[in-house]
């Protein structure tokens, strides 16, 4: 694994109540560097090709939607593709498929709003099975979904997971990856979650917060360690070659 010769890597966070989880624990723990970048606070955002990969995280604003840091994002995300390894989580793997031309809009069935939220199993598909970046996980993974927002298919991006409410829920492109669901969250992430959320997940929805908290503790241990495979195959991704001169 080439973390020791990776620079920093570049993590894009929309409020101040969706962090990292274990992603920065998982960072911390293999002693590698990181920028995070709150775009609440800061519009203005680095070269990417300072860093050796993006991780964009999740947010409550929609990709249909205008909000101060996002046509920087975007254009961050275009520069990003093809260069270095990007991942992008919920918010983040819509913000993906949109910089790849693909449309993201309101999640339906039969015309009502269809959302996600709680823990859902999604499905690998052979594409998914064969890739990288889900190397040592079950066909059926379980996951945490917070979403009403689904997104197309990008061109020429293979699907690498569905659901029975929203069939794209992975892809691939290049060395771009967008996951509509979240690892990272830990039990007390999730309860913040629900309480900053409420009035959401009971529109058109109706979530039992109580049975919410009690499935976040009973798979704490089971999401950590696959955000932690996760991200194993992520970092071990191809990087470009360092220039003569660079360091990490």
């Amino acid at each position: 694994m080439r973390l020791a010769r990776m620079r920093k890597t570049l993590v894009l966070q929309h409020v101040p109540y969706l962090r990292e989880g274990y992603i920065v624990d998982y960072m911390r723990e293999h002693n590698m560097a990181f920028d995070v970048i709150s775009l609440w606070e800061s519009h203005a955002l680095p070269d990417a090709s300072q860093y050796s990969a993006l991780i964009v995280m999740g947010g409550p604003m929609g990709v249909y939607e205008e909000y101060p840091a996002k046509d920087n994002e975007v254009a961050l995300i275009k520069a990003s593709i093809g260069a270095i390894p990007v991942l992008g989580i919920c918010l983040g793997s819509q913000l993906v498929a949109h910089a790849l031309g693909a449309r993201v809009y309101p999640n339906e069935r039969d015309g009502e709003p269809a959302k996600e939220i709680g823990y859902y199993t999604v499905h690998l598909t052979p594409e998914g099975k064969a890739d990288p970046l889900f190397k040592g996980f079950d066909s059926d993974v379980r996951v945490l979904e917070w979403h009403g927002d689904a997104f197309e298919l990008p061109r020429d991006a293979s699907l690498l997971a569905t659901s029975r409410v929203c069939r794209n829920q992975a892809f691939v492109y290049q060395n771009a990856y967008g996951l509509l669901f979240h690892l990272e969250f830990t039990p007390e992430m999730v309860q913040g979650l629900a309480e900053d959320n409420r009035e959401w997940t009971h529109e058109h929805f109706n979530l039992d917060e109580e049975e919410l908290a009690k499935e976040a503790r009973n798979l704490a241990r089971l999401m950590k360690k696959q955000c932690y495979t996760l991200l194993d195959n992520f970092f071990r991704l191809d990087h470009p070659p360092q220039k003569d001169g660079q360091s990490g």
